[in-house]
């Protein structure tokens, strides 16, 4: 076991030393990237807490830790000891870390982080908050005291054919080139790693289920250069010379930055940058001879937008996970052994979708929880807390593969046994949630935050919430989070959700120390129709998976909900069921029956 305790305790003598009164940690690479290898996870070697949402701030005397509530109670367990407050993001009696740090700071006192983690959205947030009289500099304190960090090893990167990608790299790069921000500048500097793999139609494996590489990308009016230190096949270095991308070290993007590389001496060279994640260390040596223009991203908008090819292979990729959880499901229902646990039924479900064409990876780690482990929102079982499958509650399984044809993210809870009425009521509850996004219609413009009323109005009415946003897009064969599109009250811009454009639908409810429901299905937008206001646009569902029945209160269904869901099962059956043995096709016959009043 870590002594997390006596890690804070260092840094608290080494912030002494060097004249810091707070040391602020991120959980972020260099890209600012949601999901990264754990060479670059800073906050779980100082406090052993593995959520995916974290910022710690260290004072001279005591040490914090901000998350959300996804992760409540996994952080009060995993900070145990360790010295570290938990600060339960989100609430009304929380600060905010800028908050924090405006009312407890000094106006001669020092606030420092390692820029490379910290991106230039962050930093503008925290000299905002920090005031004109107040320090901020970079300091990198943690590798030092780092000794089992050891040397990154990087993936080889493979080329994505068209036949999947649907667009050539040459056209990528045009339509970069001709998007309305970088008319104002003169290149763009691209740190999202599924930006780059995207752009240059490369996918690789630095990090786990996330199919990247760690590099930087600058595309100018007339060339482009890609700073990797992956190592490249002869292939992959053939189709960069054909498509004329410059190749140097990743390191080395630092040098032509600091060295003025892109310095013109009778003009102003103009940057253009997404300050999400671009880290603030580039952006201080952009700084000193560059003129820095910012912008949400270019390429995010334009990969977000799936094209027709990509459309067609998403519903082929969704119609073969449907099989690998359809047969799950049926295990569950039907052949479920005595002693199975949850690291197993992951196991199980991994084992289905590998056995599918095109199969590469789980688009994440699954949430196989049990029981009291399905309120815990991203709980993933380990062999320490890995629960046997007994009766009478609900597994909760959220799991999703990345296939040569796409991406998937799908969540499933089935009640193993007998549910209880108020068991019934939650999961009928959480269903009608899901029905009311999945059968929107809605004008064009609309975003994520109006779109986010309609599935959280049906718990509202009951007095339920959930602590996290109802969808998220979706990439292709790339992160299983992209923006820019989402759908959530608390999503910091209300992007409107357009055709072409992947996002789930996932409300749930939470009963800590007893269950957790949630029911996750992935929405293509598409056009419905158009009128004297405008075009008008709804969803159609890619996922293809059965609901659970015995957990159905008919009785709770408008007519309208119910004929969706009668509607949606018999495209299930008519879709997997030719995919089936003779008594999966017949489970799943009974688990899609109509249902009526």
């Amino acid at each position: 076991m870590y002594d997390y305790k006596d890690r804070v305790n260092k840094i608290q003598e080494i912030m002494k030393i060097k004249g810091i009164d707070y040391y602020l940690i991120p959980l972020s690479d260099y890209h600012n990237s949601e999901y990264f290898d754990d060479y670059y996870n800073v906050i779980k070697f100082v406090s052993g807490f593995t959520g995916s949402n974290a910022t710690i701030v260290i004072s001279a005397e005591k040490a914090y830790l901000w998350t959300d509530g996804r992760y409540f109670i996994q952080a009060e367990s995993e900070l145990k000891g360790s010295g570290i407050e938990l600060m339960k993001q989100g609430l009304k009696s929380t600060p905010s870390v800028e908050k924090f740090l405006q009312d407890n700071m000094d106006e001669d006192e020092v606030l420092a982080f390692d820029g490379r983690l910290v991106s230039v959205a962050s930093y503008e947030k925290y000299m905002r908050a920090m005031g004109k009289n107040r320090r901020l500099f970079d300091a990198d304190i943690i590798s030092k005291m780092w000794d089992s960090r050891g040397e990154f090893t990087y993936s080889s990167p493979w080329s994505l054919k068209e036949d999947y990608a649907g667009e050539s790299t040459i056209s990528k790069l045009l339509r970069i080139r001709g998007h309305e921000n970088f008319d104002k500048a003169d290149a763009l500097l691209i740190s999202d790693l599924c930006d780059i793999a995207w752009t240059l139609n490369l996918r690789g494996s630095d990090i786990e289920h996330m199919p990247v590489f760690y590099s930087y990308l600058i595309i100018t009016n007339s060339d482009a250069i890609l700073y990797s230190d992956a190592p490249m096949a002869s292939d992959v270095r053939e189709y960069l010379d054909e498509e004329q991308i410059t190749l140097k070290s990743y390191d080395d993007i630092y040098d032509d930055l600091s060295d003025r590389h892109f310095y013109t001496k009778n003009n102003i060279y103009k940057m253009l940058i997404d300050k999400n994640t671009c880290n603030t260390a580039l952006y201080s040596l952009l700084n000193e001879h560059t003129k820095v223009l910012q912008s949400r991203s270019v390429v995010g908008s334009l990969k977000c937008i799936k094209n027709d090819t990509q459309i067609n292979n998403i519903r082929k990729c969704h119609i073969k996970d449907g099989v690998a959880v359809t047969k799950f499901l049926y295990h569950l229902d039907m052949q479920l052994e005595e002693g199975c646990t949850e690291l197993m039924l992951a196991e199980l479900l991994h084992e289905l979708r590998a056995k599918q064409e095109g199969f590469l990876d789980e688009s994440f780690d699954t949430i196989s929880a049990w029981a009291e482990h399905g309120a815990i929102v991203h709980y993933e079982p380990t062999k320490v807390s890995d629960a046997a499958i007994t009766r009478d509650n609900f597994l909760l399984v959220d799991s999703g593969g990345h296939y040569l044809e796409g991406t998937t993210d799908i969540t499933r809870t089935m009640c193993i046994g007998m549910p209880t009425p108020k068991m019934i009521h939650d999961y009928t509850l959480v269903l009608k949630s899901n029905i009311a996004l999945a059968r929107a219609v809605f004008l064009d413009g609309t975003g994520g935050k109006s779109l986010d009323i309609l599935t959280r109005n049906v718990m509202w009415q009951e007095g339920y919430d959930f602590l996290h946003g109802t969808g998220h897009g979706v990439g292709y064969l790339l992160s299983v989070h992209e923006g820019p599109n989402n759908i959530s009250i608390r999503a910091k811009e209300d992007v409107a959700i357009k055709p072409g454009m992947v996002t789930t639908d996932e409300p749930g409810i939470y009963i800590e120390g007893e269950y957790g429901i949630r029911l996750e299905n992935e929405l293509l937008c598409v056009p419905h129709s158009s009128g004297d206001t405008g075009d008008f646009y709804s969803f159609e569902c890619l996922t293809l998976a059965p609901f659970q029945a015995k957990c159905i209160d008919i009785n709770m269904l408008t007519l309208e909900e119910i004929e969706y869901l009668n509607n949606y099962h018999s495209r299930v059956y008519d879709i997997i069921s030719p995919y089936l043995d003779d008594d999966e096709a017949e489970w799943l016959q009974e688990a899609t029956r109509e249902l009526s009043i």
